[in-house]
């Protein structure tokens, strides 16, 4: 249940942080759509998130990171 917790807190920041509301946020990610919300992003950061999104091992890798694991417990506090 915690999971589910830490999802909708990091749906919620992600919302604010780009503009985007939460139902948005849900239908592309459970329809693994993410070019609208990648569009808010610079093109050069798009383009990285598009690499990794699109590759399970580079996502993997990308999640497990020290430096993506910090940005996670900032946004869920």
């Amino acid at each position: 249940m915690a999971d589910n917790q830490q999802i909708d807190i990091l749906i919620k920041r992600l919302s604010e942080r780009i503009g985007t509301p939460e139902d948005e946020i849900r239908t592309a990610v459970g329809k693994s759509s993410y070019g609208k919300l990648l569009n808010k992003l610079p093109s050069d950061k798009a383009k990285q998130m598009e690499e990794i999104l699109g590759d399970e091992d580079k996502a993997k890798e990308f999640l497990n990171s020290p430096q993506a694991k910090a940005i996670m417990k900032r946004i869920m506090g």
